[in-house]
């Protein structure tokens, strides 16, 4: 029993897969239709949520420095 063959799928219909399963709320039964793994659902979904926001010009946010407690430069002091 080996693995499936790879199926090249267009951005469309990546598209179309991602859309059914944010639809349906069944993320699970969308994947098994689709014959793919959740994995691959949700790294399409992340995919086209990143250019969304490419295309509306939102720029990716930039995790926060910790800030510094006292004065003494010290990042554990109290």
């Amino acid at each position: 029993m080996g693995r499936k063959p790879r199926v090249d799928r267009t951005p469309e219909e990546k598209w179309q897969i991602v859309q059914e399963g944010k639809k349906s709320g069944n993320v699970s039964e969308t994947c098994r239709r689709n014959g793919i793994a959740q994995t691959l659902y949700y790294r399409w979904k992340d995919e086209a949520e990143q250019g969304a926001k490419a295309a509306l010009g939102v720029k990716a946010l930039r995790p926060r420095k910790p800030k510094r407690i006292g004065g003494s430069g010290s990042w554990n002091a109290r």
